[in-house]
């Protein structure tokens, strides 16, 4: 059970259910205006994504309640390396994030290990009260990102050079590229790739091989082109987390092969339904990829980073 918080003279305290909880947060995911990146719309997707978030997201979860009825709610979880927290929500109407959001968004912080001190929240760009929100706590907007997704099926069949594709193949590289899983070796050269291309992400460069699928295109010397990692959710779909090519071997079709060559492993490390990743706005080059790809946009969405928010104190 989590507790709901009297915020702005709400209600008193009083345990919440889990049943009650995640009907709230269910129902709250099916619309993009109440909803948060992190999340999908699939119940039972929801429920298994938030069971194994890192902490338990019931004990962290804070509640706006009035005459019984959840009104608002969000729950909080984190990773001391990168140092990052991630705030699940708020959910709620907008009227009611409007009013409690700052306080739930607090009451989450709260919860928080003093030693991690960077914030992170994400929701479609129609989740206007979580935009009004982050400019209220002084929170900065990200480049909007568009999220991408192809069935697994379509995806199976990249590798298969027989394939019919919608797009004319990319000119190759002169010298041949090869797809392999990344080692402990490579590390060295991953770290500033993935620093340069996506900094204090929430993941570092030790944790693509400690807890992603992770492959590197090298060429005929054995030199590292770019990286590609992902991951199998609990939820038990498929995503590309990162995808970063040299600047000098960029537009040879590496990108390509790196994406084909990591779905193919995960879709072989499980049995997904659709393979998801997210692209940013300005990389028009990669958005063209995933599209000659036969991936379609699925959303637009905008994160919002910023420190730990403390709750106001009366008097």
């Amino acid at each position: 059970m989590a507790e709901s918080s009297p915020f702005d003279g709400e209600p008193v305290k009083r345990p919440v259910q889990r049943s009650d909880a995640l009907a709230f947060i269910i129902a709250c995911q099916q619309d993009p205006a109440t909803g948060t990146a992190f999340l999908g719309e699939d119940a039972a997707g929801i429920e298994a994504e938030l069971d194994g978030l890192d902490q338990p997201w019931l004990r962290n979860l804070r509640t706006v309640e009035q005459d019984g009825t959840i009104l608002a709610a969000c729950t909080v979880d984190w990773d001391p390396e990168p140092s990052l927290a991630w705030v699940h929500g708020p959910w709620g109407a907008p009227e009611q994030v409007d009013r409690h959001g700052a306080a739930l968004v607090a009451a989450v912080c709260d919860a928080v290990p003093a030693g991690v001190e960077r914030f992170e929240m994400c929701g479609h760009v129609a989740n206007g009260s979580m935009a009004d929100l982050a400019t209220g706590l002084g929170w900065t907007a990200t480049e909007v990102n568009y999220a991408m997704v192809v069935p697994a099926s379509t995806a199976a069949r990249w590798a298969d050079p027989a394939a019919p594709s919608e797009q004319p193949a990319p000119v190759r590289r002169r010298e041949p590229v090869r797809i392999r899983p990344a080692e402990p070796a490579d590390i060295g050269l991953l770290e500033p790739l993935h620093t340069a291309e996506f900094g204090e992400a929430y993941a570092t460069a030790a944790q693509l091989l400690s807890r992603h699928h992770t492959v590197v295109a090298e060429d005929s010397t054995g030199a590292v082109l770019g990286y590609a990692a992902g991951s199998l959710q609990d939820d038990g779909q498929a995503y590309v987390d990162f995808t970063a090519v040299l600047p000098g071997a960029r537009r040879h079709g590496v990108g390509r092969r790196l994406v084909i060559g990591l779905a193919e492993r995960l879709l072989a490390a499980g049995d997904p339904g659709m393979l998801h990743l997210t692209v940013r706005e300005s990389r028009a080059a990669a958005h063209a990829l995933y599209l000659s790809l036969g991936m379609r946009q699925d959303a637009a969405l905008r994160g919002y980073r910023g420190p730990r928010v403390t709750a106001r104190r009366p008097g």
